[in-house]
């Protein structure tokens, strides 16, 4: 009877109940049951479990024991090109912005000489006035009229 008393409490067991009730019950609390975690798994669809297939042997040179001072001097010299080229750069935009305001003074001082100009100009223009319409259009004066009249 010890034999028992070890395995009701590790195991549920039905007593009493049908055969059907007790299919049920083991389907629902095997699904009910929490599966191992991936990593304890000895095989998953998601992870590789073969390697990769070996290519053809490639040679890999040992540059810890090589003297790169040609590189070293290449680099430099296209550092140095590369300096030369962008101060270039640099010079070439700092003279367009010098221009750009000299032309940009030119155009104020140009504008403050015409509007001198005019202003002196101004008092010998003539006065332009409206012309009286000719005398024979009556109905072209009497719309004037009315329009003044507006006024």
């Amino acid at each position: 009877m010890a034999g028992t008393e070890d395995l009701s409490r590790y195991y549920t067991v039905f007593t009493g109940s049908s055969e059907r009730d007790g299919i049920c019950c083991k389907i629902f609390w095997n699904s009910v049951m929490l599966q191992p975690p991936l990593e304890s798994r000895l095989v998953s669809g998601d992870m590789e479990q073969r390697l990769r297939a070996a290519g053809a042997p490639t040679l890999q040179k040992n540059i810890a024991h090589q003297v790169p001072s040609e590189d070293l001097k290449t680099d430099y010299f296209i550092l140095e090109g590369q300096k030369e080229q962008h101060l270039e750069q640099k010079a070439i935009y700092l003279q367009k912005a010098k221009r750009r305001e000299e032309i940009i003074a030119l155009l104020k001082k140009q504008r403050e000489d015409r509007i001198k100009k005019e202003a002196i100009s101004r008092a010998y223009k003539p006065q332009t006035t409206w012309a009286a319409p000719p005398s024979h259009d009556f109905e072209a004066l009497e719309e004037i009229k009315a329009v003044e009249q507006l006024k």
